[in-house]
């Protein structure tokens, strides 16, 4: 079998972003643990550092105890937003939870049958790990994977499944989905985040007391104009240099997870086949476009409102729209109508208005074909007036829709040669637009864009 170079270079970057995370902090961790400071009263720098001579014991058992705390909490809050979640539990006897009935109806699978998919495949991965599988419910695409207990021979993974996944994709393509979760699981992508964020948090600790001391010894020594302009001056140097490490550190980590999640990518593809995990983030893209065009007709309609955080009533009103809806534009209409619905409802049971569902649809269908008109112009306004956005959002995306030829949309072999092709020839483009808004980012984001993610299973999968 030919070395796949793509799929070699992969692997070794991610392990050269881990290996330099540990590296750099295992170094931070001992110049923090071994740092003594104590106050000099000449020169620029008025405090005197030694470090590497010996080694402070109490300093270290210190943020050993607060780090304990930090990974307790962590889990804690973990649980309370399960709770609040109100996460549906699915066993081979079906859903179990409290509002299981609110997706039930609307699910393109029986609960068992995905049940039964993730223990077979977790079987075909040689998982014994995989202890519970959950349903969510927020009509917001996405699936992640959770280490309850990180520790060999006790593991406990749980599978975490948005609703809408099983609302908007088929069998196959549900399959890839817990395929490419599982693959995390069986690399344990979701332990070495743990322990990454915990080191991370431990050399953050371990600083944060050398910083106190240096604020007790401004506070505490003689009060001398220049050596308390000087200390504080170095201590502001010292927290910028703090905040680079974190800069730094949040890069190698989220570079490492853009790595980690295409080699997922790649197992999934390896047991489910190539195109059926290509046409699976496809349709993912699609629904992430939807949900970010509908948050953002509810971020306008809130500023008009005066109401600068529309999060409550965006989570609201998710809900209301359909889950299998895959149009931005229609997605946009929606939102108007059932952001006016929203509020006209909330307003007539705080204020006890004499206002039926039937009165309240007509206003709201009037009141649409106003606002509609009004975000017309105004976004045709933005784009006369910003010519280089104009530009940019004209070439950002590749359509990948006319490469299809059949009414469900699913790309088959030529198809997908043909995209792949179209993306290789205009690599300044994306496929989606919430991908290209992530590229204007500064710092990589953790996940990589569903272009790269094709063009990776393309090239490795054969």
């Amino acid at each position: 079998m030919p070395l796949n170079h793509l799929l070699l270079n992969t692997k070794i970057k991610m392990h050269l972003s881990n290996g330099f995370f540990l590296f750099l902090n295992t170094v931070h961790l001992f110049i923090a643990s071994t740092l003594t400071i104590s106050p000099k009263d000449e020169g620029l720098v008025r405090f005197h550092f030694s470090w590497l001579v010996q080694f402070q014991w109490q300093r270290l058992l210190i943020a050993f105890i607060l780090l304990l705390i930090q990974v307790i909490i962590t889990y804690l809050v973990l649980w309370w937003r399960f709770r609040q979640a109100k996460l549906i539990q699915i066993t081979e006897f079906g859903l179990v939870g409290e509002n299981h009935f609110l997706i039930k109806n609307s699910l393109r699978l029986d609960p068992k049958d995905i049940y039964k998919m993730v223990i077979d495949l977790a079987r075909e991965f040689k998982l014994k790990s995989i202890k519970r599988v959950y349903l969510s419910n927020t009509n917001i695409p996405n699936a992640l994977t959770i280490d309850v207990v990180p520790l060999p021979f006790l593991r406990s993974s749980w599978i975490v499944l948005d609703a809408n996944i099983i609302e908007i994709l088929d069998k196959k393509e549900i399959k890839a989905i817990i395929a490419h979760e599982l693959a995390h699981i069986k690399k344990l992508d979701s332990i070495v985040n743990i322990y990454r964020f915990g080191i991370n948090y431990f050399v953050f600790v371990a600083y944060s007391l050398q910083l106190l001391q240096m604020i007790y010894i401004i506070i505490a020594d003689e009060p001398e104009v220049w050596n308390i302009v000087l200390r504080i001056a170095l201590l502001l140097l010292l927290i910028l240099a703090m905040w680079f490490l974190t800069i730094i550190n949040r890069w190698l980590m989220n570079f490492s997870r853009q790595q980690a999640e295409l080699l997922a990518d790649y197992t999934a593809g390896k047991f489910i086949g190539r195109n059926t995990i290509i046409n699976a983030l496809i349709i993912l893209g699609q629904r992430i476009d939807v949900v970010v065009a509908f948050g953002a007709e509810f971020k306008w309609l809130g500023k008009r409102e005066g109401k600068s955080n529309v999060t409550r009533e965006f989570l609201q009103g998710i809900r209301d729209l359909p889950p299998q809806e895959l149009s931005k534009e229609f997605s946009r209409q929606k939102a108007l109508y059932i952001y006016v619905v929203q509020r006209l409802k909330n307003l007539r049971d705080a204020l006890l208005l004499p206002l039926s569902d039937s009165k309240i649809d007509t206003f709201a269908q009037k009141a649409c074909e106003e606002l509609m008109k009004l975000r017309e112009k105004e976004l045709k306004r933005l784009l006369t007036n910003d010519n280089h956005l104009a530009e940019k959002l004209s070439q950002q995306i590749t359509n990948w829709a006319v490469m299809g030829t059949n009414s469900d949309q699913f790309l088959n072999d030529e198809e997908i040669e043909q995209l792949v092709a179209a993306i290789k020839n205009n690599p300044d483009k994306e496929l989606f637009e919430a991908d290209f808004q992530v590229q204007q980012e500064l710092l990589p984001v953790d996940h990589p864009t569903i272009r790269s993610r094709i063009l990776f299973l393309f090239d490795t999968l054969k």
